[in-house]
């Protein structure tokens, strides 16, 4: 089922100073858990691959920098959501030149061995960055948080 719903760009309560959008009814009603639940999101006409994540105040998702370079909204501005829950697996979508130079530097296996959430924010961060030297940069710090293995890595 889709959700389609209009929502204010918040901030969310509590010590994480992250701007979401809630989700305007009972998540343990409506997908049976008070848990994450992964979901697809339409914002604004953009489509992201996403997860409500549970508060006190209801389940929300997380207005993330790729959001709100997609949308161009910032906090106190409304958006328009179409929300499905994603019930097949998600993979981890590795680019190219990140899996090269991670292959290079004999980290790859290190990488691919982590929880799919960490993989999924250490690719956001690299991609977030705009210019190629900063994504150069954090994918040399990245690097240097992995342990090297013997040979060059593994593909996914």
């Amino acid at each position: 089922m889709v959700y389609e719903f209009d929502s204010g760009i918040k901030m969310l309560e509590g010590k994480m100073k992250w701007k979401v959008v809630y989700f305007p009814h009972q998540g343990t009603e409506v997908f049976g858990t008070n848990g994450k639940v992964p979901v697809h999101v339409t914002v604004d006409g953009h489509d992201f691959e996403h997860t409500l994540l549970p508060s006190r105040n209801g389940h929300y998702f997380v207005y993330n920098e790729f959001m709100r370079r997609a949308v161009g909204k910032e906090l106190g501005d409304s958006v328009h959501v179409l929300l499905k829950e994603c019930k097949e697996n998600r993979q981890v979508v590795l680019p190219a030149y990140i899996e090269e130079a991670l292959k290079n530097r004999n980290v790859l296996d290190a990488f691919l061995r982590q929880p799919d959430y960490i993989k999924r924010e250490q690719i956001q961060f690299i991609e977030l960055a705009k210019k190629e030297e900063t994504k150069q940069n954090r994918i040399a710090a990245l690097c240097g948080k992995l342990p090297a293995t013997e040979q060059g890595g593994s593909s996914i």
